[in-house]
């Protein structure tokens, strides 16, 4: 199989915002890759499928795709491989998302060392790992931990080119470890540094990060009581998750965001 040209295939549905086809579309390329016994184009599109199935809110389905995968990697006896270390990141991810956050902290930990010893300790997944276990030790309430992983991310991505969507990313994150902190200035700085990347690079919006970085930026102006930019941003970040991923988690998290939102405007107004 042409991997190659399957992902260029599949990021232009991802870019157009056909999430819905692009699933149909990793699930006809597994079926030729599985008629071929090609394991290894296998393992890459197990993780593709994984990917969309948890940003589409459908984690049974995700986690069984990474176990398929790690099953073929045991098979090839590659546990030790950059392969290993990239579904690691995958499946931790999905674990985080379902709130599982010791369970996602201890797969991380392995992806990190699998990463190190492949010699894959400063690239661009590093970084994206980084932001990743910053996310987890966070939610964990670890919060020295957190913002150590965020700067290491970030020192990270800026000597690793085209890396911009990264470090939005990492502002975002960084805005929100700011925001739990209590520290609104600081974070409304760092989102607008993550939404002035994603503006200038239309390209990067994809993948829920624009939408995660302006739903934050809501929040922020729901705490300073300018409710109106607060559901602007709202409307828009729902905008964006639907485009891509439908009425996921994070779209109804945001709609109950827009309802407090429209609340306050209406007593405003009286």
């Amino acid at each position: 199989m042409d991997l190659n040209k399957f992902f260029y295939q599949l990021d232009e549905l991802l870019t157009q915002g056909k999430g819905k086809e692009a699933i149909m579309f990793i699930s006809e390329a597994i079926k030729e890759a599985e008629n071929n016994n090609d394991k290894k184009a296998l393992i890459a599109l197990y993780n593709e499928a994984g990917g969309l199935c948890r940003d589409f809110s459908r984690y049974e389905d995700a986690e069984e795709y990474y176990n398929m995968a790690f099953d073929l990697i045991r098979e090839m006896d590659a546990s030790h491989s950059e392969s290993y270390g990239t579904t690691l990141i995958n499946y931790g991810t999905c674990l985080a998302n379902e709130r599982k956050f010791e369970e996602a902290a201890a797969v991380f930990s392995e992806a990190a060392s699998v990463l190190a010893d492949a010699g894959s300790n400063d690239d661009y997944r590093m970084a994206a790992l980084y932001n990743n276990m910053s996310w987890v030790a966070q939610e964990q309430g670890k919060l020295d931990d957190a913002g150590d992983f965020l700067n290491r991310a970030l020192l990270m991505l800026k000597a690793v080119p085209d890396s911009e969507g990264e470090q939005a990313a990492s502002y975002t994150n960084l805005a929100n470890l700011y925001w739990v902190q209590g520290l609104l200035s600081e974070a409304k700085v760092m989102l607008i540094k993550a939404i002035d990347i994603y503006k200038e690079r239309e390209e990067l919006k994809n993948e829920g990060r624009y939408a995660a970085a302006i739903s934050s930026l809501s929040n922020i102006y729901f705490s300073e009581g300018d409710y109106e930019k607060c559901a602007s941003l709202c409307r828009e970040a729902m905008r964006e998750i639907e485009k891509e991923y439908g009425q996921n988690d994070a779209w109804h998290i945001v709609d109950e965001n827009l309802k407090e939102a429209e609340k306050r405007i209406k007593e405003s107004a009286k």
